[in-house]
């Protein structure tokens, strides 16, 4: 995961961090991007192959945001059964 900020001088000066303009979510090859553009916020999803976009897709909120979290709890079910090969490699069963 990766956040972008836009800092202007002021928040510099001041020792801010500037209002974030862009998050990045990197799962396998799906790269999900929400940012703010002319004050709108925009969703893309995308396809990347070591670090090359194959294909960007512009989706409505609610749809970026139920791939991300379908995306998530993929991830986190295959690192959970890698988790229990590890064990049972470990303990010998």
């Amino acid at each position: 995961m990766s956040v972008e900020r836009d800092r202007t001088m002021s928040d510099r000066m001041r020792g801010r961090p500037g209002e974030i303009s862009k998050i990045v979510a990197r799962l396998g090859e799906l790269q999900m991007t929400l940012a703010v553009r002319n004050g709108q916020p925009v969703a893309e999803i995308c396809r990347a192959v070591r670090g090359v976009v194959l294909s960007r897709q512009t989706v409505p909120i609610g749809e970026w945001a139920a791939t991300l979290a379908s995306a998530l709890v993929s991830y986190a079910e295959q690192n959970a059964q890698a988790a229990r090969a590890l064990r049972k490699l470990v303990a010998g069963s």
